[in-house]
């Protein structure tokens, strides 16, 4: 995620780099493909970092007990997770809704390393987004533009004596995340974890190496039991991270948001559709996400050929990117009625949602689902696997239709019951933005904070 992306999507304020006084000199860190070398290198520097730190964690720790003596009722929280610095959905509504916290007075930060070809920094004047240092990195399995990084610890060290805080949110339980919960658990920082990603399904459909499976899978289970209490966007989640042994009495169901100022129906007008040279006509269906396998996209390349010789002018957008676009658009190949633009932000982004008339969205392994909120508020309908969290978003027959994905041509008939049939179309763009008020950005922050506040107090 570059300087300019940031802003673009949260609104926020030009970077602070080391020129301009951020946090450490700007360095590159090395990088390297995740063979077998790196994995063993990457294995030797995680244990270094915690060997030539343990000097500075010891005094952090007897530092901190002081620093704490006076406490107060409001906590200081910081957010810490892998991957922050590029472009994906953790990483956006993060920053979206530490901004909601901050507007609102609340102690809230956002920890995270800068990708290997950034700078560490700041990215606001109060220090707020910090993307510290990394000793190492590698390529991630599956995901390209993604890496396997672990942290300078002393960066976060010396972040714990600037902002002591009192709670540590983990976004994913990845090898920065672990590095920070050691520390957090050697100085006595309350923690949690926020289960944004199947990370137990990512890994089935993308690592092909049976070891390599159990690896991730064991992994993610102990962290996510050893973090403390985990938050959850979906019931369909609560059950998943109880399967792992997670007593269901620390599973916490709250609620996610969408920005609204940048999803509605007037946005239809923004002529992104003609700049794009997207279809103007017909029934337009939509997918906007990340191009992968787990995305479940086969079913709906499937279905679209029967769909546009039932249904005239129908045609079908793709809006990401992903490794498995070459793929699909080999799948499309010759067909006009189907665009792939790549990923879009901003203006053009609401453009998009708000000219379609049907977001597909096949997903089977999605813990909440954005992009079907997104839709909502831009006024139209979605279709939805029955697995997951988007199926929780919409409601059923109302403002979507939810297909059953063991159901061979299930998907193909939930599509043509609402392209085929354009009074039913209509009423349920009609309750699309109804729906979607439910999941703004105010009520989930209020949301997270008063269980912060509450865990913070030990009244969980």
């Amino acid at each position: 995620m570059n300087p300019s992306s940031i802003a673009a999507e949260t609104g926020g304020v030009p970077l602070q780099t080391e020129a301009s006084g951020s946090l450490e000199p700007v360095w590159h860190r090395p990088h390297e493909p995740m063979t077998l070398s790196g994995i063993l290198r990457f294995l030797f520097l995680y244990a270094l970092e915690f060997a030539i730190n343990l000097p500075g964690l010891l005094a952090l720790r007897a530092w901190y007990r002081k620093a704490k003596a006076v406490r107060s009722d409001e906590p200081m929280v910081a957010c810490v997770g892998e991957n922050l610095d590029e472009v994906n959905g953790i990483a956006l509504t993060s920053r979206i809704m530490l901004r909601k916290l901050r507007e609102d007075g609340k102690q809230v930060f956002l920890f995270g390393t800068a990708f290997h070809a950034n700078p560490p920094r700041t990215e606001d004047p109060d220090g707020r987004v910090i993307m510290a240092p990394g000793r190492f990195s590698m390529e991630q399995a599956g995901y390209a533009a993604s890496e396997v990084a672990m942290l300078k610890l002393d960066s976060f060290i010396k972040f714990i004596r600037r902002h002591p805080v009192d709670l540590i949110e983990f976004q994913t339980p990845g090898p920065v995340s672990a590095q920070c919960l050691v520390v957090a658990k050697i100085v006595g920082i309350k923690t949690l974890s926020h289960y944004r990603t199947d990370i137990l399904t990512y890994s089935r459909l993308l690592v092909k190496n049976r070891l390599g499976v159990w690896i991730i899978n064991t992994w993610t289970i102990l962290m996510t039991r050893w973090m403390g209490p985990v938050v959850v966007p979906s019931e369909a989640y609560r059950e998943k991270v109880g399967a792992m042994g997670v007593p269901l009495s620390r599973i916490y169901k709250l609620p996610r948001g969408v920005d609204f100022r940048n999803f509605h129906p007037d946005k239809a007008g923004n002529g992104t559709w003609s700049a794009l040279g997207l279809p103007q006509g017909g029934v337009k269906l939509l997918y906007v996400g990340r191009i992968s396998k787990e995305k479940n996209l086969d079913p709906l390349a499937d279905a679209f050929p029967s769909l546009a010789a039932e249904i005239r002018g129908l045609s079908l957008t793709i809006v990401g990117d992903g490794p498995y676009r070459t793929g699909l658009e080999a799948r499309f190949a010759g067909r006009g009625d189907v665009k792939f633009t790549g990923v879009a932000h901003g203006e053009s982004l609401s453009g998009i949602f708000a000219g379609a008339d049907i977001l597909v969205f096949p997903s089977l392994t999605d813990t909440f689902g954005n992009s079907v909120v997104e839709a909502l508020a831009s006024g139209i309908p979605c279709v939805t696997s029955d697995q997951g969290g988007p199926r929780e978003i919409i409601v059923d027959g109302e403002s979507g239709l939810v297909f059953d994905h063991k159901i061979k041509g299930d998907l193909e008939s939930k599509i043509l019951a609402l392209a085929g049939n354009p009074e039913k179309l209509r009423a349920f763009k009609s309750k699309a933005r109804e729906r979607a008020m439910l999941f703004t950005y105010d009520r989930s922050a209020r949301a997270f904070w008063d269980f912060y506040r509450r865990f913070h107090n030990n009244q969980l």
